[in-house]
């Protein structure tokens, strides 16, 4: 039996949502070929085990839905793993059709910060930052909930970069929600 060779394309980082999706990151060179694959391969404890793509959306870092993984446990035990296609997937140089420019989330760097609003005080740390139609929303957990904040100029006064904080001037009601 021949040698399978693998080549890393990208990697998978955390859930996203509550129904089994991961957020990933593919490099910009292999992302015409990740695209036209339905099958990636995910590194667990040393082995490359095969996914089946079920959907993918988003730019810059995608959000990935796996076939037969449909809960955030389930996606939980895959996030934060080197993604690979196999050599013979990769697509020719010669067949080649993108030139991809990469999108990325304006507050993505925020998760993990503590949320501080000007009313409220210390809210919580950003689990995730979500890429909503009307805007990104930071998602964490508040008073043992799970909450969506809007994150734009708007509600944001201060960012502190070193203390990994990020000030809010909240409305109103919005914690209450």
């Amino acid at each position: 039996m021949p040698e399978i060779n693998y080549v890393t394309i990208g990697y998978t980082k955390k859930t996203h949502g509550i129904g089994g999706e991961l957020k990933l990151i593919i490099e910009e060179r292999y992302l015409e070929d990740f695209l036209k694959n339905e099958r990636i391969f995910i590194d667990v404890k040393g082995a490359k085990v095969p996914y089946f793509v079920d959907n993918i959306r988003g730019k810059g870092e995608m959000i990935l839905k796996l076939e037969d993984v449909d809960s955030r446990e389930a996606a939980y035990m895959l996030q934060s793993r080197e993604v690979s296609l196999r050599e013979q997937d990769l697509v020719p140089d010669r067949e080649r059709e993108l030139d991809v420019e990469e999108e990325t989330l304006e507050y993505g760097h925020l998760e993990g910060f503590l949320l501080v609003d000007k009313t409220a005080g210390e809210v919580g740390r950003i689990d995730e930052v979500l890429d909503m139609p009307q805007q990104e929303m930071a998602f964490l957990q508040y008073r043992n909930r799970e909450v969506l904040i809007p994150l734009n100029e708007q509600f944001i006064t201060a960012i502190d970069e070193r203390a990994k904080k990020v000030f809010t001037d909240l409305p109103e009601g919005l914690l209450d929600v």
